[in-house]
C-alpha cells in the first residue's frame, strides 16, 4: 500500500515539475527526482535498520546481564553492560566490573645501613595502586580497610625501632670514641674505671648488633610475604578477568546471531574496563575484536566457544 501511494506522489510530482518543460529539460527533472526519491528511501531505510540493531543491542545487553547473574562464581554478577553502535565498524560492547574495588596498598620498604657512623638512618616506603575483588558487601570493604590499616600501622612501627636502634649504635659508638681519647690522657686509675665502661659498652654495641640482625631478618621476611601477596593478586585479577571474558564470548556463540542487524563484515568488540595491564597509576582497557562470521559459525556449531575466544583480535588500549 505505501509503495502504490509513493508511486502516485512520484508521479504526481513529476507531471508538475515537467509541465511545460522540453524533452531534453523533462528528462533531466526526472533524472533529479529519481535521485532524491532514490536518497530519501536510503535514509528511511537505514534509519529503520538503526532501529531494529538497537532493539537488538538492548535484547543482547540483558541476555549478557542475566547470564553472568546465572554463574556459580559470585564475582562474574553484578558486571555492568552498556553497547553502542559505529557506522561501518560495528557494534561495541563496554563492560564494567562492578565488584572492583580499588584501593591504595603500601608496599613497605626497610634499609638497614651498614654504615654505622651515618648521621641518618634510611627508611622508604612506596605505594602500589591495586585491585582486589570481593563480594559486593559493605562488611568485606570494611575488613580491607582495616587490613590495610593494620599493615601500615605495622610498618611505622617497625620503622621507627629500625631508626631507635640506628640512633642507640651511634650514641655508643660516640661514646666508645670518646673513652679512648679519655684513655689517652687520664692515671692508672682512672684507666681501670673507663676501661670496664668501654667493655659495657662493647657488650651493649654487640646486644644491639644481635637485634639489628634480627630486624633485617624480619625486614625480608615481610617483604617476601609482601610479595607473595601481590603475586597472589595479580593472579586472581587475572583469572578473574579470563572467567568473564570467556563468560561473555560463550554468550556471544550461543546468542550472538540474534543481532541480525549488524551488516555483514563488520564486528563486535568488547571493551574490558581496566582488565588489562598496569601502565602509570591506572590500568589499560583490554579489547576483544570478534567478526559476525566467526559469532554465526559458533552459534551454528561450526566452531567452539575455545576457539571463537581464540579467534578474537586482542589488544589493549
Amino acid at each position: 500500500m505505501n509503495k502504490k501511494i509513493n508511486s502516485t506522489r512520484f508521479l504526481t510530482q513529476l507531471a508538475q515539475v515537467t509541465q511545460g518543460k522540453t524533452g531534453m529539460q523533462k528528462l533531466l527533472c526526472f533524472g533529479v527526482l529519481c535521485v532524491v526519491s532514490l536518497s530519501v528511501s536510503a535514509v528511511g531505510a537505514e534509519l529503520q535498520s538503526y532501529d531494529k540493531l538497537a532493539k537488538q543491542l538492548t535484547i543482547m545487553n540483558n541476555i549478557f546481564t542475566s547470564s553472568l547473574q546465572a554463574q556459580e562464581d559470585k564475582t562474574l554478577k553484578n558486571t555492568k553492560i552498556s553497547s553502542l553502535y559505529l557506522s561501518g565498524q560495528g557494534i561495541v560492547f563496554i563492560v564494567k566490573s562492578s565488584e572492583r574495588f580499588a584501593w591504595n596498598s603500601h608496599g613497605f620498604g626497610f634499609n638497614f645501613s651498614d654504615d654505622r657512623s651515618s648521621s641518618t638512618s634510611s627508611t622508604s616506603s612506596s605505594s602500589d595502586s591495586s585491585f582486589e575483588f570481593f563480594s559486593h558487601s559493605d562488611e568485606k570493604v570494611e575488613q580491607m580497610r582495616l587490613t590495610n590499616e593494620r599493615q601500615r600501622a605495622g610498618a611505622h612501627q617497625f620503622r621507627e625501632q629500625q631508626r631507635e636502634l640506628a640512633a642507640n649504635l651511634r650514641n655508643l659508638e660516640r661514646d666508645k670514641r670518646d673513652l679512648e681519647y679519655q684513655l689517652r690522657t687520664v692515671s692508672k686509675d682512672e684507666k681501670k674505671t673507663l676501661v670496664a665502661e668501654k667493655k659495657a659498652i662493647t657488650r651493649q654495641k654487640a646486644e644491639l648488633e644481635k637485634v639489628r640482625v634480627a630486624l633485617k631478618k624480619k625486614s625480608v621476611q615481610m617483604k617476601q610475604k609482601q610479595q607473595t601477596q601481590q603475586d597472589k593478586r595479580l593472579e586472581n585479577r587475572k583469572d578473574y578477568y579470563q572467567k568473564l571474558s570467556i563468560s561473555l564470548v560463550d554468550t556471544l556463540c550461543t546468542y550472538g546471531n540474534s543481532l541480525k542487524g549488524l551488516p555483514k563484515g563488520e564486528h563486535v568488540n568488547i571493551v574490558l574496563k581496566l582488565a588489562g595491564d598496569k601502565v602509570g597509576r591506572s590500568y589499560q582497557d583490554k579489547i576483544l575484536v570478534l567478526t559476525k562470521r566467526d559469532i554465526n559459525a559458533c552459534a551454528m556449531d561450526k566452531i567452539s566457544t575455545k576457539k571463537l575466544l581464540a579467534s578474537a583480535k586482542n589488544y589493549q588500549f
